[in-house]
This record gives structure tokens, C-alpha cells and sequence, in this order.
């Protein structure tokens, strides 16, 4: 059978260059008859011993290997400047229950906080492209009158002027940057880089893991409770007279009542115009709000049209691999189906400007915030709501207060884990769209960038499949036709 050209020679074959003075290498327990594991060119290694030995070195030419594609996209995502916004009051105090410094961290919970928010002064308005001062746009009255200002003298700016004021967006010590998408295993896990804005991406894990989860639902029971009704025993820190955890556990749950009281708090009618006019989604509890949002259908179709043409492109692949190794040298990828992903997602890109329009990024990023503090508050309370202390990871507990605060039933868990589904949705739609942002999609040679990215996301396109099916009860999003989308609004 003749050699495949596309393929390497074996590693532990070196080059025959005279195959009557080559010796085969016969394992353990074969004969001569068999076939040879491994051939020697006698001639070429006596050379390189004589090189060797007369003290010379042996050429040797080394390349770089070419970044995976999803590292070259990590790195993109992490230019993208930050942009101007401002956070939700006491976001600071909301997400205080989180110490990344914490010896053993809680690597998951404290996780998710990592992958977008680090603790330090967040600048409200970003510094444009140019570098042009505030100060030169601003008028100059304003400028003296704020700068001048005793609530603001000698804090560190990023702009002379001191503008937005303090006493109508309030400054914050958390800021977005994070490390979503830039750890292992794909791509390797960067220190160095960190995420400075949030994407379209961001949108589908509010709606997955905050929202269709029910971390939301969680949330509004506890505070009802911490407010009004006195159920659990949940206290207000003048009990712990030893620490300090009882105390920011208080103001973390009295800040959230004063948001939702004054109506600054992410609410329920935000998150559901975000998802309709970014996502094209919706949800059973955004169903009766009847909103008038403009439905971003292009991408609810657009992304699951992907996901059916990525599933179906990587298992041919995966078929005409075998065929390959098994007979004769395959045909390369199509690349008719390769210009139809492109253009799919060349169109399914373009919905993704809706995020900058109108409020969606801030109901984006206030959502996360309280997604996020609700998980570490469930966390922090889940034995005071009684939850059994065995219940460590949210995998356990999460589910667990979902039944008994929201469904308010008790029992053993189901097979199928609420959180595991939820969190894997999000996750992996998530990441999918990251690298979607900054791919070249418009590279569709064979073993270009689109196909080897195809390559490298199969696990995540497949994850999102399977969690999506087990999510729906059966909805599969990679089989021929189209699907009926659950939360096609």
C-alpha cells in the first residue's frame, strides 16, 4: 500500500537513503518475517556518530510552531479597549463576599467573579482613540466647578476635570477585567491578559446562567425574606461578635434591598428587552411583560444555523479522516462548506452591534454584577437556608436552594443537575461567540483559519449541543432541519 505523501514518516523511522544497508529493529517476541517496527539507516547514523565524535554539531533547523488559532483570538479579544460605562451603585459592596487572595480559593464560585471583574478603581469614561483630554471638550465653568469640588479633591482621575461627578455616577472599586477565554485548556491559561469590556457573548451567559438558571429567582426569595418575612434565620451581623463575615453578608444583602427598593437594582423588564434585542431570545417570565423590543431574530437564527453547519462540518471531517488513514489519501475539506459557515457567521457578526445600542451593555454588565453577588451570597448562606453543610460546590447547593426556595419543595436531587446544564450553556455559547468576534471567518482556504478553529472548538460546539438537548428535554441543534428554539421569542 503506498504511503500517504500528506502524512509524516513515522518519528522512529529516519530517512532510508540505501535500504540494502538499513537494519530492522524487531520488538519483543517477533521474527524476521515480521513486519519491521522501526528502520535504521546504518549509513546515516554512522555519520552522525562520526560527527559526533569529532566534536562538530549536528544541524538542526527549528521553526516556531504556529499559536492555535483560539490563542491568536485570546490575544485579540484582549486589545479591545474598554469602553465608556459606569457600574451599578454599591457594586463594590454587592461583591464583597469574594477574596481572590483566599488560601484554598473556592476555584469555582470565586471563579466566575475572576472571569470578569478585578478589585480596583473602575474609570467611567474611556480614554479615546487620540488621547484627546476631557477637559478640551467639557466647558471650561464645569470644569473649575468640579474640579474645585471638596468630594472629589485629590482623588486620582483619569481625567483632569473629575468628570462624571460623585454625586451622580458614584465612583466604584471594581472594574471589568477579567480572564474569560484565556485559560486552559484551549487556549493555555495567560496570566498576563485580561478582558477589558464585555461582548455579545456576555449577553448569552446572563440569559443562560442568571436568568434561565433561576439564580435570579434565588435571589428575590432571600431578599424578601431578609426584608419582610423572617422565614430563615439570616443575620444581620450584630450576632458574630468573633469575625467579620456575618457583618459584610448584612450589607451585601442590605445594599441589594436598598438598589431594589429605589429601583436602581438590575430588574426583571432590563434583562428581558437586553435579550430580545441582542439575542432574539426570551423567557417564560419575559413572555407576559409583552415588551415592544425590537427582536434581534438575525442572530437567534444565525448562531444556531452554526452551530448545525460547525456539528455537521467537523463529524464529515471526522469520517473522511478515517477513511483516509484506512485507504487512500482523502479529499480536502469542502470548501463550499467552509464559505457557507463563513457567510453565516459574516452575517451572524453583524447582529452583534446591537449590543452597543441604547442600554443593553449597562443591563448587561448590571446583570452580571448581581448574578455573580447572588452566587457568592447563596454560597455564603446556603446552611443558614437549610441546606445541608455536605452540599460544598454550587453544583450541590445551587440546585438545592432552587427547590427549596423557589419550587419550595425538599428531596433528593434529580438526575439531570440544573446547574451543570445551565452553567455548560452558558459557558460554551459564550466562549464560541468570544472567538466569533475576532475570528477571520473570511479565510476559507483548506487549512485556513476557519477550518482549523472548526477544529478547535469541536468539544465546545458539541458540549453546547448536548447541554442544550438535555436542557430542552430533546431539541437537538446539529440535526438536519431546523429546530424548534425554546427560547425563540
Amino acid at each position: 500500500m503506498a504511503r500517504d505523501p500528506s502524512k509524516p514518516q513515522d518519528e522512529n523511522r529516519l530517512p532510508a537513503q540505501d535500504t540494502s544497508a538499513s537494519t530492522e529493529l524487531a520488538g519483543p517476541g517477533r521474527s524476521g518475517d515480521s513486519p519491521p517496527m522501526a528502520t535504521i539507516d546504518v549509513e546515516l547514523l554512522r555519520q552522525v556518530l562520526q560527527a559526533l565524535a569529532a566534536g562538530g554539531g549536528v544541524p538542526i533547523t527549528v521553526s516556531p510552531a504556529e499559536l492555535p488559532v483560539v490563542t491568536r483570538l485570546a490575544e485579540e479579544l484582549a486589545k479591545r479597549p474598554p469602553v465608556t460605562v459606569a457600574f451599578p451603585p454599591c457594586s463594590d459592596v454587592m461583591l464583597a463576599l469574594f477574596n481572590t487572595q483566599t488560601t484554598p480559593k473556592d476555584e469555582e464560585v470565586t471563579g466566575f467573579f475572576e472571569q470578569y471583574f478585578t478589585f480596583t478603581e473602575h474609570q467611567i469614561v474611556a480614554t479615546p482613540q487620540g488621547n484627546v483630554a476631557l477637559d478640551q471638550v467639557l466647558d471650561p465653568g464645569l470644569v473649575e466647578c468640579i474640579s474645585g469640588s471638596p468630594i472629589i479633591l485629590g482623588r486620582d482621575t483619569a481625567s483632569a476635570s473629575g468628570w462624571p461627578p460623585p454625586w451622580c455616577l458614584p465612583p466604584t472599586c471594581v472594574t471589568l477585567r477579567g480572564n474569560r477565554r484565556l485559560t486552559g485548556p484551549r487556549p493555555p491559561k495567560r496570566t498576563d491578559l485580561r478582558l477589558h469590556r464585555l461582548f455579545l457573548g456576555d449577553v448569552l451567559f446572563l440569559y443562560f446562567f442568571g436568568d434561565r438558571m433561576g439564580l435570579f429567582k434565588i435571589l428575590g426569595v432571600i431578599l424578601d425574606d431578609f426584608a419582610t418575612r423572617g422565614a430563615f434565620p439570616i443575620p444581620n451581623g450584630s450576632l458574630d461578635t468573633a469575625g467579620y463575615r456575618d457583618d459584610i453578608a448584612a450589607f451585601v444583602l442590605e445594599a441589594m434591598c436598598r438598589q431594589t427598593k429605589s429601583g436602581l437594582s438590575s430588574t426583571m423588564r432590563d434583562r428581558c428587552a437586553t435579550y430580545l434585542r441582542c439575542l432574539g431570545w426570551t423567557t417564560d417570565d419575559c413572555r407576559p411583560l409583552n415588551l415592544p423590543s425590537k427582536v434581534n431574530q438575525g442572530f437567534s437564527e444565525g448562531f444556531h444555523r452554526f452551530i448545525q453547519a460547525g456539528s455537521s462540518f467537523n463529524t464529515a471531517k471526522r469520517f473522511a479522516d478515517a477513511i483516509r488513514g484506512a485507504t487512500v489519501p482523502a479529499a480536502a475539506a469542502s470548501v463550499a462548506t467552509l464559505v457557507e459557515i463563513s457567510d453565516t457567521l459574516t452575517l451572524l457578526k453583524q447582529r452583534f452591534e446591537v449590543l452597543h445600542y441604547g442600554r443593553n451593555y449597562y443591563n448587561t454588565l448590571s446583570g452580571i454584577v448581581w448574578t455573580i453577588a447572588a452566587l457568592g451570597l447563596i454560597r455564603e448562606l446556603r446552611t443558614t437556608l437549610g441546606i445541608p453543610p455536605a452540599y460544598e460546590q454550587p453544583h450541590e447547593y445551587v440546585p438545592a436552594a432552587y427547590d427549596l426556595l423557589v419550587l419550595k419543595r425538599t428531596g433528593a436531587p434529580s438526575g439531570v443537575n440544573r446547574y451543570e446544564m445551565h452553567k455548560n450553556c452558558a459557558v460554551l455559547g459564550r466562549n464560541l461567540l468570544l472567538d466569533i468576534e475576532v475570528l477571520n471567518e473570511k479565510d476559507t482556504a483548506p487549512d485556513g483559519e476557519l477550518e482549523r478553529w472548526l477544529a478547535q472548538v469541536e468539544g465546545e460546539i458539541e458540549g453546547y449541543r448536548k447541554s442544550y438537548r438535555d436542557l430542552t428535554g430533546g431539541v437537538d441543534l446539529g440535526a438536519p432541519g431546523t429546530p424548534v428554539i425554546e427560547q425563540q421569542a
